[in-house]
């Protein structure tokens, strides 16, 4: 099975218009060959039990990457990370006093975020992460929070108008990587 007749199975199964990235024709031809698809358009007890078997293939294989990019003890790391950000108690109105927003989001949001980030700067080790995120979360304390971007942010922004991705979490580690003695103000304080 291809995957562009897997496309076509999840497009079906979803009520989804293929579109034109694939020769819809064609590839349901093939899965009508194959008894995944019938001739209602609608897939066979055969198509749903093999799109069944590669959704769970996909979340093992995302859970697998998710491990070898995090680490076995991602989980603990994540939630460390989210409990250096203000709980909701801390903040005027419970939130970022400038956008409002709230400081942390959920587990499964950073999480994706930090298989992003590992990828893309992996010099940096959890110790250097945690201590730059303490470092910029007491930076923005000392001026009310003010300016201080969400959890999710700190890792990585995508700006849809410019389509430029930012990390301010990659600059406080380079930050800290590169004057180690910064982190000095926190110790005193």
């Amino acid at each position: 099975m291809s995957p562009n007749q897997m496309f076509l199975l999840d497009c079906y199964s979803s009520k989804i218009i293929p579109g034109t990235i694939i020769n819809e024709e064609a590839e349901l031809l093939l899965c009508q060959k194959m008894g995944l698809i019938n001739m209602s358009r609608e897939l066979t007890p055969l198509g749903s039990q093999a799109l069944d078997e590669f959704k769970t293939f996909q979340t093992k294989t995302k859970a697998k990457v998710t491990t070898e990019v995090l680490g076995k003890d991602f989980l603990d790391k994540v939630k460390e990370y989210l409990n250096i950000f203000p709980d909701s108690t801390t903040l005027p109105g419970g939130r970022i006093p400038t956008s409002r927003e709230l400081a942390k989001q959920g587990v499964d949001e950073i999480k994706g975020k930090f298989v992003w980030f590992r990828k893309a700067y992996p010099e940096y080790s959890w110790d250097v992460i945690l201590d730059a995120t303490e470092y910029y979360v007491y930076l923005k304390s000392l001026d009310g929070y003010n300016y201080m971007v969400t959890s999710s942010y700190f890792i990585k922004k995508h700006d849809p108008r410019t389509k430029e991705i930012a990390s301010k979490l990659a600059d406080h580690c380079q930050l800290i990587t590169e004057n180690p003695n910064i982190l000095r103000d926190l110790q005193d304080s």
